[in-house]
């Protein structure tokens, strides 16, 4: 500015003298390149000179519209693009009609370089993030099968140790069992023994009885011989007194009853014959049967001794046996244990991997929230159709409110309506012409405020003169402005605010303004 003022000064001087008015005339130049220049140091960059008012100093201020419009364009550029980044858009793009220049170009190359490299962070983290999802829900379902392979397991091995300790129960028994049978047998070998000792003695007994029963069979042939001839003798008495007659009559009946006595011993000995014979007969047969049994309980003896062996051999396996199964059933014991420790830790994986998979659904979440350059087509496109779409909205908006009265409540009432018809709106207010609020920041129902205490709606009595949507509006009554993208602060999204004038009982106007919501 120093400069420029020092040339002014120095081409001043150089046309020589001047009258009083021209010199005014430079100063009250002067003074308006001051006024402008301190609107810009306020940051108030939405200025507009009239060159034809500058006759002296016509280039510089020329020079300084230009500035203006440079630093309003850079810090739109900046702030758009700063905007979009934050509310997770990496796929915003520059705008190639702005010339960056001088100490400027860094700017552009700094904010081209930030987007790039945010935005191939997040397509790699994107990608990491997808395949972080895909891992965690192999491994939630390999999880979930092995927690329940592992519970199965478990189950069967309980199983099978409740199965092994019930055969081990067994096994002891029968070894206790086969032991009371070998002592039983050996008992059973003991009376064998003994019986067959008794057999041996009834046989020795029987032969003995066989022997006498031929002895007796000799006494008697005698005692049959005896008879015979007693019989005769008798016979021959009664032939002798017969002889005798008369006299012979006494020894006749004692002939008589000789013979009588005779025959009797002679039957008496048939029948003891008989029944010799039968002892003798039956005394074999009870011999053979004897021998028969005898040999039986040589044979039973043998089987029972093999027997005996054989309940040893089972009862000593059978607590063989029992001791392995008893080692099987330790060793089942400590593999349920490990298989119940896997089936814990198993789902304490399947747990884990659940967490996880929550995790990557809310890492995949809060990246849905971002948009990178590979997911986004057609965003020009798009975006101008949605400001046709506004601009529809903003005239219906405006009829609304042109044929009601001017007064606070009555304006919040229409502006209620307004806000719950779009979706898209943040918030809307109305503005007084000279800078007031008139209505309350009506905030749409479905708008969650960031938890930011030092947001406040604004409220009636409110002043927005210092506001470039507010100077925007006035100064150009016939169109429908849209700010720059930025972010709010009301809810940390993107949002831009759109600003129009619209007449009050056809004389004042007010200024309607609707923050809307950008969804990138």
């Amino acid at each position: 500015m120093l400069i420029y003022k020092r040339g002014a000064f120095a081409m001043f001087r150089k046309t020589g003298k001047r009258s009083n008015k021209e010199d005014f005339g430079f100063y009250q130049e002067i003074e308006n390149i001051k006024i402008i220049t301190n609107q810009l140091l306020q940051g108030d960059l939405d200025i507009e000179v009239n060159a034809n008012e500058f006759t002296l100093l016509g280039e510089l201020a020329q020079d300084v519209s230009f500035i203006s419009g440079s630093f309003n364009e850079y810090i739109n550029e900046v702030s758009h693009v700063l905007s979009h980044l934050s509310a997770g858009n990496m796929a915003v793009t520059l705008n190639k009609d702005i010339n960056y220049q001088g100490d400027f170009l860094p700017i552009r190359s700094a904010l081209h370089k930030i987007k790039q490299s945010l935005n191939k962070s997040f397509e790699k983290i994107l990608k990491l993030s997808n395949q972080m999802d895909i891992l965690s829900d192999q491994m939630e379902k390999a999880s979930s099968v092995l927690a329940n392979n592992a519970s199965n397991q478990a189950d069967l091995i309980s199983s099978l140790s409740n199965t092994v300790y019930e055969i081990t129960e067994q096994t002891v028994n029968n070894a206790e069992n086969a032991k009371l049978a070998a002592i039983g047998m050996e008992a059973i070998k003991k009376e064998t023994k003994t019986g067959r000792v008794y057999m041996d003695q009834m046989l020795t007994s029987m032969e003995n009885v066989k022997n006498s029963s031929k002895d007796i069979s000799h006494i008697i042939d005698i005692i049959k011989e005896i008879a015979g001839q007693t019989k005769l003798l008798a016979l021959n008495a009664a032939i002798e007194a017969a002889r005798a007659g008369e006299s012979g009559k006494g020894f006749s009946v004692v002939a008589n009853e000789v013979n009588i006595l005779a025959v009797k011993s002679e039957e008496a000995v048939e029948k003891t014959i008989s029944l010799i014979n039968n002892s003798i007969h039956t005394t074999q047969e009870s011999t053979e049967i004897a021998s028969k049994t005898a040999d039986s309980l040589i044979s039973i003896q043998s089987s029972i001794e093999k027997t005996t062996h054989l309940c040893k051999e089972i009862a000593e396996r059978s607590e063989n046996q029992a001791q392995s199964l008893k080692d099987t059933s330790a060793i089942i014991t400590n593999i349920s244990e490990v298989v119940q420790n896997n089936a814990a830790y198993a789902q304490e994986n399947s747990a884990e991997a659940c967490n996880l998979h929550d995790i990557s659904s809310q890492l995949r979440s809060v990246l849905s929230g971002y948009r990178l350059k590979s997911q986004i087509k057609n965003y020009p496109q798009r975006r101008e159709m949605e400001k046709e779409k506004i601009l529809l909205w903003i005239e219906q908006f405006k009829n609304q409110l042109q044929g009601i009265n001017n007064s606070t409540a009555e304006i919040d009432r229409v502006l209620i309506d307004i806000v719950r018809q779009k979706d898209e709106i943040e918030c809307v207010y109305v503005i007084g012409d000279n800078g007031k609020q008139l209505s309350h920041t009506i905030m749409h129902p479905n708008i969650q405020l960031e938890d930011n205490e030092d947001f406040h709606p604004a409220i009636p009595g409110d002043n927005h003169d210092d506001k470039k949507y507010f100077r925007q509006a006035v100064k150009d009554k016939d169109r429908i402005h849209f700010s720059h993208e930025y972010i709010s602060s009301a809810t940390g999204g993107l949002c831009r605010t759109i600003s129009c004038t619209y007449k009050v009982n056809g004389q004042d106007s007010n200024i309607l303004c609707i923050d809307m919501v950008i969804n990138i």
